[in-house]
């Protein structure tokens, strides 16, 4: 009777330490070049025509002063106010305040002062917040730029100026893993089926693997189900291996294609017009064709940019055929204003993406354009250029 009540209070403690190697923590980073280090996009703001009202903010300088809001999910509210300010009568705003504790008030907190770097942009960074959550205050670090050019070109750029960042550990392999909170909203979590989603680095730091945030992680040849801290804190990796995977067809000159969606990022080596991807909905990020001429040069071509009404299911029991690679399509578009002609030459896929030529990892050189009128008193060539 004692062995039989002891058998599965073992089993039960080697299952839960299992478990918990899996839950993988990471440090909090942070720096002015985050973006240089670790990359990241940006969110946009415009000033606002909502306005804290006076009771709430400090005394200021200007009798006008800019309101941004700045969107996160880390707060109740959506957002978190900030103002601007400026010292002297003339020039740009170079003072500015973040509501850093989410109370809504601005006249509880410490101005910053910015760095003008040009002269239309104002730099604020390391701006400091903490966000409240169960287990205590997280904090959070933003580079600001300021730019303003006229009354209706004036706006602000948000930069996430943090990551996270550690090793972890599975099946007995160390490995460095990045988090960066790509769309710089606060959170390091985001799953999005149009590329919006943060982003996970993996390897070391000189040849690092970049992956989009979603429901699975390849990691080391192997598919793992990847749940993420909000805050970014730590990474949970759990066996995936009941996954069922689906069949995407295509012609065989496909060399590597691309695709991601709320599953994540899967770069995939076609083998025979053939790749295998988990079930789910997808979008193709890339595809690429590689070619060697008579002369042993590697030539590329490649597609990108796909529209949103080009997503596909991917299921196991029903393959499906992707329409994508050879013909592509050159497009030449003439204008004309105030008697100045302008042409523009591109190359575009069957499903309207963005196509490149290289040769040797470098871009051709730019085609030409002949230009002639009906007598011939006009016959020129021109060399288009890129840019």
């Amino acid at each position: 009777m004692k062995k039989g009540k002891v058998v599965p209070v073992a089993i039960f403690l080697l299952l839960g330490s299992f478990l918990l190697a899996e839950v993988q923590w990471l440090q909090y980073r942070t720096s002015e070049r985050a973006r240089e280090i670790v990359g990241g996009s940006s969110q946009y703001m415009r000033p606002h025509s909502e306005k804290l009202g006076s009771e709430k903010i400090p005394e200021t300088k200007q009798d006008d002063p800019v309101f941004f809001q700045w969107r996160t999910p880390m707060d109740s509210a959506g957002f978190r106010w900030i103002m601007l300010d400026k010292q002297h009568k003339y020039g740009l705003c170079d003072t500015l305040y973040l509501d850093s504790d989410g109370d809504g008030r601005l006249d509880d907190e410490t101005k910053i002062k910015g760095r003008q770097s040009s002269q239309y942009e104002v730099e604020f960074n390391q701006v400091p917040m903490t966000f409240d959550s169960e287990d205590g205050p997280i904090t959070y670090h933003l580079n600001i730029s300021f730019r303003s050019y006229d009354e209706r070109s004036t706006y602000m750029y948000a930069y996430t100026g943090c990551w996270y960042e550690g090793k972890v550990t599975l099946a007995g392999k160390e490995t460095r893993c990045v988090l960066v909170d790509y769309n710089c909203n606060g959170a390091f979590d985001d799953k999005s089926a149009d590329f919006n989603s943060d982003r996970i680095l993996t390897g070391p730091e000189e040849r690092s693997h970049q992956g989009y945030v979603g429901n699975y992680l390849e990691l080391n040849d192997k598919l793992y189900r990847l749940n993420i801290a909000r805050d970014g804190a730590f990474v949970e990796l759990t066996d995936a291996s009941d996954v069922a995977y689906g069949t995407l067809t295509m012609p065989k000159s496909i060399t590597t294609l691309t695709a991601g969606g709320l599953n994540g990022m899967f770069e995939r080596t076609v083998k025979d017009g053939k790749v295998s991807l988990p079930e789910g909905r997808y979008r193709v990020m890339s595809w690429n064709i590689e070619r060697a001429d008579d002369k042993g040069a590697k030539w590329q071509l490649s597609g990108t940019g796909f529209r949103k009404e080009k997503d596909f299911d991917v299921q196991k029991e029903t393959p499906f055929d992707l329409d994508v690679g050879e013909p592509v399509f050159s497009k030449l578009e003439a204008r004309v204003r105030n008697g100045v002609y302008s042409f523009n030459q591109s190359l575009v896929g069957k499903s309207g993406e963005r196509i490149s030529l290289t040769k040797a990892g470098r871009r051709i050189p730019a085609p030409k354009v002949h230009v002639k009128n009906k007598n011939g008193t006009y016959d020129r060539t021109f060399t288009l250029e890129y840019g």
